[in-house]
């Protein structure tokens, strides 16, 4: 708005003309112009439309009403006679006139519009859906200079949140801003119909006074069809034609669609922004809103859609195809009755699954001719069932007796065991049942290795060898539950380097990332994640690095949940399924921890109180639970400790069955919390007794994370155990917690104020402020003043960078507001005299003041109290 306003207000301007698709937002952009320039300006609002382009001067008609009928016949005459009345009524006022949908100006209106302009009587201001459709006149204006194009674009994800909320009057999470941000493209008006859609049909609601969506598909109601078909009645034939096809088809690879169709008509709609158009070699085509597909869907015919499948295989060579349907391709041969083979349907539907739409892998198998008693489709119906969260429905499936599991193939069976593994892990079993699986697979394969053995095939059976790289996957995703990380690093490399496919190879450098960072080999995982790319792992959910955390424990965490992308590269979450909230949430939960560990409470909580209201939504107690806690430590940060209370309280409720990185990392953060709200003394005593437990389990950089924390709390006793833990680790982390330590062994303030300087520079500003603490703390017992101003100078700017965090005694004697008042003018170089008469106080007054700025400060000299302010 302040963009047109702008270019209306210029000296030189005489208009602009906003360019968008239907439901942009141009008329709303014109009519808050318009308001806010109605009091200085006489305003005309004219409106086209497919009926006024038919008529002579059809649009401009409010504006001839005084005319004589005899100058009507003279476009000079009515161009003057509508000079003189708009004249007469703008009073000395200037004159705006908007026109919308000016694509439908008759040739006459233009003409006169053109010359008003021109002539500067008035400034025009415009709205179209394209250029190339604008009578030439006004085109030509523009090409000339003489009014501006601004072209009105969808919103972008940050955008569209802020809309949300505005409208909403609430937070909005990631996940639920996401989903309904692709559901309609960006395009404003379609998100305002999704949003009170989603709404009415609950799949959008409100938990803990923030938006969250259900992981339930959305759905489209009346509104929405309605506003997609007054939206494509703005497209031509072809390109409606191009929008049916990919909305059936789900997507097409580029080529393809480019041999049946019209070209110019895909340049079009791409140019308009309807679609999305995946880069690569292998670049893709779909709808970018997701509403127009879903109600073209509905509303193309059974026969026309059976029709246009022909028209794409005739126009697509049989060498072009793919070796197996897409998901989205064989619903569409689904719904055309064309009958697909088992083969076909599972491909597909595991297709369906890892593209985080589940349903549509349910409904693929489910159309499969008495797939109740077909035991091959039951990994791909629990692995649906998982990625839709019903895991009791999935246990249901996978534990009936009637399937005679045991009567499967090996391939199948191994599949279904790994899912019963991941289920135990999933829901509140013991750890012994999910190993009994494992070994019961284990123990089969052994029998398969000896006939395969005796029939000289081993080195031949590609199956038995995929099967065995299942199994040594299944394993170590236990181990990895159960926090033994040490001991599957050689397996994790071996897979890593060597694994039989690329997703298993991703995985285990995943896997392998975690490992090295809580073992202590930060270096490694560094360059482990780099190979990777594990920030980068495909789709459009993006996380934190994991190597700017600092924190160990915080950086395994965020490995762990960034590592829920892998396999999918095509997850596209505008529905709001299940699945990719889930992932886009641990997204949000994942910039929140880097936050509050790094101790900016007021961002942290920007990222961690939707994600958390999120996760109790889709049920993710583990990482709920996390959340709460990380919420917890970021109010008694800021000082706000009912609610810290409050929130610490909620999280003792428990985590629930869940893997013990997550339940090590709530820990953390509760005994932190507990640290700023009441006793640190029990607090040190508890983050040891968790750094012992993970000594147990030879996690060695955790165990470091945990004596560190005690440390930064007062323990001197514990500086010599982390100067001995960091000296044998990598990183940048480690390397700061050894000098802090020799410092605190030595009582050494000139290291330890270097070391806080250090922290400041790599952007620890809470772990600068702390040893900053224990600096000022070594130099009062030593009464060494130079030491004293210089760790209160660092806490100070620690303070400052953290923003509103609670200050304590331990940060030194603070200044009153009067005492800070006389510090800046005596540092400015005021004398006592001047600053008496500047504040209206006596100067033994000021000199009070003085006294106790330089022995609160630790300075003699007013030379010494501008450094240590500055």
């Amino acid at each position: 708005m302040d963009l047109v306003c702008r270019a209306l207000d210029n000296g030189d301007g005489r208009g602009v003309i906003l360019a968008g698709e239907y439901g942009v937002g141009k008329t709303f952009v014109a009519r808050q112009v318009i308001e806010k320039l109605a009091l200085e300006n006489l305003v005309v609002s004219l409106r086209c439309s497919s009926s006024t382009e038919a008529i002579e001067y059809g649009a401009i008609s409010p504006l001839m009403s005084h005319l004589e009928q005899e100058a009507l016949g003279s476009p000079l005459a009515v161009l003057q006679g509508i000079t003189r009345n708009l004249n007469e009524r703008a009073a000395g006022r200037g004159v705006l006139i908007f026109v919308d949908n000016i694509q439908y100006l008759d040739k006459s209106s233009a003409l006169i519009l053109t010359q008003l302009a021109v002539n500067g009587v008035v400034r025009l201001l415009a709205a179209c859906n394209s250029l190339t459709e604008v009578p030439r006149e006004i085109v030509g204006l523009w090409r000339d200079g003489i009014i501006r194009r601004i072209d009105v674009l969808p919103f972008s994800l940050p955008e569209a949140r802020q809309w949300f909320e505005l409208i909403l009057g609430a937070r909005v999470s990631e996940a639920a801003a996401r989903a309904l941000w692709s559901a309609g493209g960006g395009i404003p008006r379609f998100l305002d119909v999704i949003v009170h859609e989603q709404i009415e049909a609950g799949t959008l609601v409100k938990t803990d006074n923030v938006w969250v969506v259900t992981g339930s598909a959305f759905v489209c109601g009346g509104n929405g069809v309605d506003t997609v078909m007054t939206a494509l009645g703005t497209v031509s034939e072809s390109e409606r034609l191009i929008a049916e096809i990919l909305a059936l088809s789900g997507g097409m690879p580029l080529n393809q669609i480019m041999s049946a169709v019209d070209v110019a008509a895909l340049d079009s709609l791409q140019q308009r922004g309807y679609l999305d158009i995946s880069q690569g070699e292998f670049a893709n085509v779909r709808l970018s809103n997701w509403l127009m597909a879903k109600v073209l869907r509905k509303q193309v015919p059974a026969g026309r859609s059976r029709e246009l499948r022909r028209r794409v295989l005739e126009a697509v060579d049989a060498s072009d195809r793919s070796v197996h349907l897409s998901f989205s391709e064989a619903i569409w041969s689904l719904d055309c009755g064309v009958p697909l083979d088992l083969d076909q349907t599972l491909l597909a539907a595991r297709d369906a699954t890892q593209s985080g739409h589940p349903r549509d892998a349910l409904r693929l198998l489910e159309a499969l001719p008495g797939h109740r008693s077909l035991p091959r489709i039951l990994p791909e119906l629990v692995s649906a069932r998982i990625a839709l969260g019903e895991f009791g429905a999935a246990r249901n499936l996978i534990l009936n007796p009637d399937l005679q599991i045991d009567q499967l193939p090996d391939r199948h069976w191994v599949d279904v065991m790994l899912l019963r593994a991941a289920l135990a892990r999933l829901q509140d079993q013991s750890q012994e049942i999910a190993g009994e699986i494992l070994e019961r697979i284990n123990t089969r394969l052994n029998c398969r290795d000896g006939d395969s053995a005796s029939q000289q095939a081993n080195s031949a059976d590609s199956e038995l060898l995929d099967m065995r790289e299942d199994l040594t996957l299944g394993v170590i995703e236990q181990a990895i539950h159960d926090g033994r990380y040490r001991a599957v690093v050689r397996e994790l490399r071996e897979l890593h380097q060597s694994g039989r496919s690329s997703e298993t190879r991703l995985l285990a450098g995943s896997w392998l990332t975690q490992a090295l960072t809580l073992t202590g080999s930060a270096v490694d995982a560094a360059r482990v994640s780099r190979e990777i790319d594990l920030e980068n792992l495909g789709g459009n959910i993006n996380f934190p690095s994991s190597e700017k955390t600092g924190s160990a424990l915080v950086a395994a965490v965020i490995a762990s949940l960034s590592a829920e992308r892998i396999g999918r590269h095509n997850l596209w979450v505008p529905a709001g399924m299940f699945m990719g909230t889930r992932i886009a949430c641990f997204a949000e939960l994942s910039e929140g921890l880097v936050a509050v560990y790094s101790g900016r409470a007021d961002n942290a909580l920007e990222y961690l109180v939707p994600a958390a209201s999120q996760l109790k939504e889709l049920g993710q107690r583990g990482t709920w639970s996390l959340a709460i806690a990380a919420i917890a430590y970021a109010c008694a940060l800021k000082g706000d400790n009912d609610m810290a209370l409050e929130y610490l309280n909620q999280g003792k409720e428990g985590a629930g069955h869940c893997a013990r990185l997550v339940s090590t990392a709530c820990s953390y953060f509760q005994v932190l919390t507990s640290a700023e709200l009441a006793s640190k003394e029990k607090a040190i005593v508890r983050l040891f007794a968790l750094a012992d437990e993970e000594r147990q389990f030879r996690t060695t950089a955790v165990e470091m994370v945990f004596v560190h924390a005690a440390v930064r709390l007062g323990s001197v006793t514990g500086a010599q155990r982390l100067l001995t833990l960091a000296s044998g680790l990598q990183g940048p982390l480690a390397s700061l917690c050894e000098s802090f330590g020799r410092g605190i062994v030595s009582r050494d303030v000139n290291l330890l104020v270097v070391v806080a300087e250090v922290a400041a520079a790599q952007g620890d500003a809470l772990f600068s402020r702390d040893i900053a603490r224990s600096a000022l703390k070594i130099a009062g017992e030593n009464v060494d003043r130079v030491g004293m101003r210089l760790a209160q100078q660092l806490i100070r700017g620690g303070v400052l960078k953290l923003g509103q965090v609670k200050v304590s005694d331990e940060d030194g004697q603070r200044l009153t507001g009067r005492e800070q008042e006389v510090a800046v003018h005596a540092a400015s170089g005021a004398s006592n005299k001047d600053i008496a008469a500047k504040m209206h106080i006596s100067v033994r007054t000021v000199e009070g003041h003085l006294y106790q700025i330089y022995s609160k400060l630790q300075v003699a000299s007013r030379a010494e109290l501008r450094e240590t302010l500055v």
